[in-house]
Formats: structure tokens, sequence, C-alpha cells
């Protein structure tokens, strides 16, 4: 991932935690998700972030795609992908919106 990459997902990251999340940072994406959101009383969240102008899904194939949700399914979380491209905003993407 570059640099940039990295800093997007501070950046989401920071933006969270702003709002009361507690984030946890899976740096250099070594587990399925870049990050992991906390709140009381909201449901957990694990986000895939990608900062490619290419478009949100060229560097998560389909098949990263269904081991993420599994992972999502198996911790009772809410998986998104949040795309974010230099010069533009945040776009958080449900799974009901990616490709199969």
């Amino acid at each position: 991932m570059s640099n940039f990459g990295h800093q997007r997902e501070r950046q989401v990251k920071k933006k969270l935690e702003t709002d009361g999340w507690l984030v946890v940072r899976a740096a250099g994406s070594l587990g399925c998700a870049d990050l992991v959101a906390l709140k009381a009383e909201h449901h957990p969240m694990i986000l895939e972030v990608k900062a490619t102008a290419r478009g949100p899904f060229a560097g998560f194939p389909p098949a990263d795609r269904r081991e993420f949700l599994e992972a999502a399914n198996r911790a009772g979380a809410v998986g998104f992908l949040v795309w974010w491209p230099k010069y533009k905003q945040p776009s958080w993407l449900s799974p009901s919106e990616w490709p199969c």
C-alpha cells in the first residue's frame, strides 16, 4: 500500500475517533480489514480503506471481499469499504453496493 493509502487509513481513523469511536488499525493490512471501530450502543464495524483512483474495487478483488464479509459476519460487525481517492470526499460503500 502506498503512503497515501496509509494516510487515508489514518484520516478515516481520526474522523471516527472524533465522533467517539474506539478505532484499531491493522498496520500493513495484516488482517482481513484495515480498521476495526467500536462504540457503545452501535454495531461494531470493520473497514477496508482504498485510495486508488482506478476505482473502489481495483485493489479489492472478489476473493478479498468474500473473506472480508465472512470476517464481519463472524464478528457480528458491519463491514464497509471506504473509498477515498485524491481530491474527492470519502465514499462509504456497504456490501449491498459492491459488485459480485
